[in-house]
C-alpha cells in the first residue's frame, strides 16, 4: 500500500491517482481555501484492504467513513461552509493541464530568478524533485532573518522554514490563486537581498 501526503499540489499538478491507494490533501494550499478541510482518494485496493482489517473504533476509522460514504451521508456533521466554498472553487477552476502549466511556468521563474543570486539559493537544485507549488530558498541564517523580518514589515508573509532548516530557508508558495502581481511584488522586495 503507498500512500500519498499531497497537501501542497493537489489542485496544482497533475496527480496520477492510480499510481497509489491512497491519496490526502488538505484545502488550504492550491485549492486556495482556509484550512480546515481534508480531502482523500482511496483506490479499490485500499478500501479492499480497509475492510480486510475491519478496525472501527478510533474517531477517523476509514472503515466507518467508507460505510457512511456508501450510503451518501457524513459520518459526522461537517464543515457545511468549507465544503460549499470548495464546491464553488472546483466550479471555476481550468483544467489541472491549464493550472499545472501555469505552475510550471512561474516555478521556473523563480528557477531563474535565484540562479543569478549568490546569497540566496534554492534549497532543492536538483529538478527531478524540485516542488513546483513551493520553493523552499537558503542562505545564511542572519540574512534570512533579516529578510522575513522585512518582508513582513513590508505586508509579505515568507513561509518558514521546519526544524533545524528554520533558520536557514524560508518559503514561497507557488499556488494557483496567486496573482501575477503579487508575484511581481515579492520579486521586487526579494531582489535587493539577491
Amino acid at each position: 500500500m503507498i500512500a500519498v501526503d499531497a497537501t501542497s499540489s493537489m489542485a496544482g499538478v497533475y496527480l496520477d491517482f492510480k499510481s497509489a491507494d491512497i491519496w490526502f490533501a488538505s484545502v488550504q494550499k492550491c485549492f486556495g481555501l482556509p484550512a480546515g478541510l481534508g480531502i482523500m482518494i482511496c483506490s479499490p485496493l485500499a478500501i479492499a484492504r480497509i475492510k480486510k482489517i475491519g478496525e472501527k473504533k478510533y474517531y477517523n476509522s476509514l472503515l466507518f467513513m467508507n460505510e457512511m460514504m456508501a450510503k451518501w451521508q457524513t459520518p459526522f456533521t461537517p464543515n457545511v461552509l468549507a465544503v460549499y466554498l470548495l464546491k464553488c472553487v472546483l466550479k471555476k477552476v481550468k483544467h489541472i493541464s491549464i493550472v499545472e502549466e501555469k505552475i510550471e511556468r512561474r516555478q521556473q521563474e523563480w528557477v531563474h530568478f535565484f540562479k543569478s543570486s549568490n546569497k540566496l539559493k534554492l534549497f532543492c537544485e536538483n529538478p527531478s524533485v524540485q516542488s513546483k507549488t513551493v520553493i523552499t530558498v537558503t542562505g545564511q541564517p542572519a540574512l534570512i532573518q533579516k529578510i522575513k523580518g522585512e518582508a513582513q514589515r513590508s505586508g509579505l508573509l515568507l513561509g518558514e522554514g521546519y526544524g533545524k532548516l528554520k533558520p536557514n530557508t524560508f518559503r514561497i508558495a507557488n499556488f494557483p490563486a496567486l496573482k501575477k502581481r503579487e508575484i511581481s511584488h515579492l520579486m521586487s522586495f526579494l531582489s535587493s537581498y539577491l
